[in-house]
C-alpha cells in the first residue's frame, strides 16, 4: 500500500520518477562466491531469490546501480 501510494502522489505532483533504495537481503550468503553486480543479476534471471529486490521490481522499479563500497549483512 505504501509504494502505491507514493506512485499515486507522483502521478498527482506530475514528478518524472520515484528512487528508491534497499538492501540485497540474501547477499551476504554470496559474498564470498559472487559481485553485488552478480548477486542482482542473477536475480533478475530468477536465478537466486531475493526478496527486497523482487518486492521492488514486481512494483515497477528498475535497477540501476550498486552503490560503491557495498556493505554486507554477517549474520
Amino acid at each position: 500500500m505504501l509504494y502505491d501510494a507514493r506512485k499515486d502522489l507522483a502521478k498527482k505532483l506530475n514528478l518524472r520518477r520515484i528512487k528508491d533504495g534497499g538492501r540485497l537481503y540474501y547477499y551476504y550468503t554470496y559474498a564470498n562466491k559472487i559481485s553485488p553486480l552478480d548477486y542482482v543479476n542473477k536475480t533478475i534471471a530468477g536465478q537466486i531469490i531475493d526478496p527486497v529486490l523482487l518486492f521492488q521490481l514486481k512494483n515497477g522499479f528498475r535497477f540501476i546501480k550498486i552503490l560503491p563500497n557495498y556493505l554486507f549483512d554477517k549474520k
